[in-house]
């Protein structure tokens, strides 16, 4: 059955249904569960903030369980006076025991600077790319000034040696070519102008660029770059290597003088400086005699008290003071481990939960680069009461403390002295220039120097990984005529930048005293007509080995040989952290490290740029050496006498 229904009728229904219920206007009604929902927006926080507890009895309890309730018959103090006593620094001295007459006065320079420089433009194979970056600094002076710089390129023409092996070198092949006719050699160009300066001012052109024909309107320009010059790179004078450098440990180590008046003469010792950043904690104290810089050396003792308002220390994790007060989580003292033996985490736990809330912090302004101590000390507390503060008497016995200088002439702590070293900006660190890794190889029992990196003829860094490609051939074993098919190899190849460090007996030492001695390996290699022939790729690498080796001062030295078929070549470091006498030929250049230097872990020396300012806003630029923690034990693979199947590598 079908029904038909109007629309417009269906639509007349709905309209009179609503009119009749919006007349009724039935009591609403709810089906299923109700949700009560509190309204967060209110206009007081009264209630909030009052923080209602249900059973202040319980409260209470707690917080006498939390010792809140506790008397002390102890104020805060409020007000403190004191005078200090300072020491200025005198002086500083290279090396790890120099006698009196080696102390110089600092001079105005930072510490970091004067004990890590090393010779960059002074030295012969120093850094050619910076001498031409120099070079082009006279250049854009020349070019302000409306002067033609072509006479200072012809006169003094600056060039970066090509590379022994171009492809081993690339930077160093690329710098040849860019820097060939186009730069001045700014070292020299200085160097012939430094007898002629009066006052720190040239009054007359050299011989050189007027020959050249350069005119007298230079000569404002070659003023103003010969003071840009005496700042640009910090280095020892006259090219001297640094002498605060210990090859043998591969630490810095040096001293400096303080002084009181005309009787009082202190030494700082700091044999193991490594970490670039010269702070107190690298620092022993032990008295000088009076001969060590003599004269007046005043004092920077306060003239009057200071006053200053105590505030507490405070630090990350440290205990809150009261019950409804929450700690930092970040750090959680509680959960340090400590041994039965560990006495210094034991305290510092101990200091950090327990005494942390008992100590203050009084600010004290004083001029850096001295030694002071506090001379006297009244502290107020809120009591009103006044009570002189005395430093903490030395145990009898003691040889350490938690502060103070270490006193290697009484083995005894100097807790009063507090050394602020001359202030210097963050360093900023260039690349490495040269890096080597010291590791230990369990499996070869031997100790390895490993040259990762290496200044090339134009300074840049070079790989002496992808270097030892261009070095080291494996020979394929032919044995014509037989069908042998096991080969017997008496040692398997190791890299060339793989240096060894061989254990020797300290020289004019009959016990048990270990160094370890910087080694070579040797390299053996046929060179009949016969193999030659063979290979040419293996002619051409032996011709580039005795051409490398025929180089001055190279690091491939050919050995003789009692076999004329037989070429026997050893491999000496190309950096400066493997030598111990630049001066001396590398092949007659020895170098020793204390064995007790190189733990399992190993260390890594790196030498970069550093570059920073100081108090005073001058910039010093300069190359230092870092030594950091090494990465573990390597791997040389070095074995012998191996079994090699015929026909394999």
């Amino acid at each position: 059955m079908s029904v038909l229904i109007n629309k417009q009728f269906v639509a007349g229904a709905v309209a009179a249904r609503k009119s009749l219920t919006e007349l009724i206007k039935p009591e609403p009604t709810f089906e299923g569960l109700l949700r009560l929902e509190t309204d967060p927006r209110g206009e007081s926080y009264d209630e909030a903030l009052a923080a209602r507890v249900a059973d202040p009895l319980w409260l209470l309890a707690r917080q006498w369980q939390f010792r809140e309730f506790d008397g002390e018959d102890a104020g805060s103090p409020l007000a403190v006076h004191y005078r200090l006593q300072g020491t200025p620094l005198l002086g500083w001295a290279a090396g790890a025991a120099p006698g009196d007459d080696a102390f110089t006065a600092l001079g105005g320079a930072p510490l970091e600077p004067l004990v890590e420089a090393e010779a960059v433009l002074t030295d012969p194979q120093g850094h050619a790319r910076a001498n031409a970056e120099a070079g082009q600094m006279l250049v854009r002076l020349l070019d302000d000034a409306g002067v033609d710089a072509s006479p200072v390129r012809s006169a003094f023409p600056g060039v970066a040696a090509p590379p022994a092996d171009m492809l081993s070198d690339p930077a160093g092949t690329l710098w040849h070519l860019v820097l060939a006719g186009r730069s001045i050699d700014a070292q020299a160009l200085a160097t012939a102008c430094a007898p002629l300066r009066v006052d720190g001012a040239l009054p007359a052109l050299p011989a050189p660029l007027l020959a050249a024909g350069l005119l007298a309107d230079a000569l404002p320009a070659l003023n103003e770059w010969l003071r840009w010059m005496d700042d640009f790179i910090f280095e020892p004078a006259g090219g001297a290597p640094n002498a605060a450098w210990n090859p043998a440990r591969q630490e810095y180590a040096f001293e400096l003088a303080a002084g009181r008046g005309a009787a009082e003469r202190l030494r700082l010792d700091a044999d193991e400086y490594v970490d670039g950043r010269i702070d107190a904690h690298d620092f022993d104290l032990r008295d000088a005699n009076r001969t060590l810089m003599p004269g007046q050396a005043g004092t920077l003792d306060d003239a009057a008290d200071r006053e200053s308002f105590p505030t507490p220390v405070q630090y990350p994790g440290m205990p809150a003071s009261r019950y409804w007060e929450f700690e930092d989580a970040a750090v959680n003292f509680a959960r340090l481990d400590a041994a039965s033996m560990d006495m210094v985490r034991m305290m510092v736990a101990e200091y950090a939960l327990v005494h942390g809330n008992d100590w203050f912090m009084v600010p004290a302004r004083v001029r850096a680069g001295g030694l002071y101590r506090v001379a006297a000390l009244r502290v107020t507390d809120s009591f009103g009461r006044v009570t002189d503060v005395q430093p903490v008497a030395a145990v009898d016995g003691a040889d350490w403390r938690l502060h103070g200088l270490t006193r290697t002439d009484a083995a005894a702590i100097d807790s009063g002295w507090l050394f602020i070293p001359p202030p210097l900006s963050d360093t900023l660190e260039g690349n490495p220039l040269e890096e080597v890794a010291f590791a230990r190889d369990e499996m070869a029992n031997l100790a390895w120097a490993i040259e990762k990196r290496v200044q090339g003829t134009s300074g840049e860094p070079l790989d002496r990984s992808l270097e030892d490609q261009r070095y080291a051939i494996r020979q394929q074993p032919s044995v014509a005529g037989s069908d042998a098919r096991v080969l017997y190899r008496l040692m398997t190849p190791v890299a060339s930048h793989w240096l060894p460090l061989l254990p020797v007996r300290r020289q004019g030492d009959l016990g048990l005293d270990i160094q370890l001695e910087r080694g070579g390996m040797k390299r053996f290699y046929r060179r009949d007509d016969a193999a030659r022939a063979q290979d040419p790729a293996y002619a051409a690498f032996l011709t580039r080995l005795d051409d490398t080796a025929a180089l001055p001062g190279s690091f491939v030295e050919k050995l003789a040989s009692t076999d004329p078929d037989i070429a026997i070549y050893a491999f000496h470091p190309r950096g400066r952290v493997l030598r111990n006498n630049l001066a001396l030929p590398v092949n007659e250049d020895g170098l020793r490290i204390e064995e007790e230097e190189l733990a399992r872990s190993g260390f890594i020396v790196e030498r970069r740029f550093q570059y920073a300012r100081s108090a005073d806003g001058r910039a010093w630029l300069w190359v230092g050496r870092r030594k950091r923690v090494g990465k573990g034990e390597a791997a040389s693979g070095l074995a012998f006498d191996l079994r090699v199947v015929a026909g394999s590598r």
